[in-house]
């Protein structure tokens, strides 16, 4: 169900998102501190990706749009132990 929200709370939310999957996820060292951050980007994920804005221009649904979809990416870079998880392309060569 979309929560319809004003547009600078959507645009706060997509920077959250980019935050989240740029900053945060680099910033982590270590499996601990990677499941932590898998627990918290799925968290924020659920609670903002059905969010919607009827006065959100063209430009701010494609970086909401973009901003969910790298935080998918990164979610599904990390195991549940907190590990990063190569594709297969990069781990076959090793």
């Amino acid at each position: 169900m979309t929560k319809f929200v004003l547009v600078a709370e959507y645009r706060n939310a997509t920077d959250r998102l980019f935050t989240l999957a740029h900053a945060h996820f680099c910033a982590c060292v270590g499996n601990d501190e990677r499941r932590s951050w898998l627990g918290c980007a799925l968290r924020h994920l659920a609670e903002l990706e059905n969010l919607g804005c009827k006065r959100a221009n063209e430009r701010d649904r494609r970086c909401f749009t973009r901003a969910c979809q790298l935080l998918r990416e990164r979610i599904a870079m990390v195991s549940p132990l907190g590990e990063v998880l190569l594709p297969n392309s990069v781990a076959a060569v090793r």
